[in-house]
């Protein structure tokens, strides 16, 4: 499965499907290694549908070399990376009960840092900004390990 991102400067959407972990995983990682400069990329979906998977295979594509290394931040909140001169944060909103709590986290000076890579889980979960270039991913169960994946670049 390869998938490309190039930049454009209209909307496009995209949709793909996996049939296992291993897939969604290594879909992110191509997205991850497309990405010619910093994105924003927001994940949406219920609990279970892999969105975590697809941000590790996010953060690998972007160049950290052992996926055991990328945890899921849903207790600190943000987990920073640093990997071949990239600064990419790692965002789970799945604890944020109230959106006003988005607000403290300072997660706008984030997505709109045009040099960092910015993954949030949970992406519905509080206010963010419109930011150009942002990629929307929404994910669904299928049944079994099937996984529809709509790839929005705005």
């Amino acid at each position: 499965m390869i998938f490309t991102m190039s930049q454009r400067s209209e909307p496009s959407t995209r949709e793909i499907s996996t049939h296992a972990p291993q897939e969604t995983f290594q879909f992110g990682f191509n997205l991850g290694r497309s990405l010619a400069t910093p994105r924003n990329v927001l994940l949406f979906g219920e609990l279970g549908v892999g969105k975590t998977v697809l941000a590790k295979g996010l953060v690998c594509g972007l160049g950290i070399e052992d996926p055991d290394d990328v945890v899921s931040p849903s207790f600190t909140l943000i987990q920073e990376y640093h990997a071949q001169g990239r600064t990419i944060h790692h965002v789970d909103l799945y604890r944020i009960d109230d959106p006003r709590e988005v607000e403290g986290l300072g997660l706008e000076e984030l997505l709109l840092d045009e040099s960092a890579y910015v993954i949030v889980e949970w992406a519905d979960k509080g206010p963010l900004p419109d930011v150009p270039g942002t990629i929307h991913i929404h994910i669904r169960d299928l049944g079994d390990d099937d996984r529809a994946i709509q790839v929005e670049y705005r």
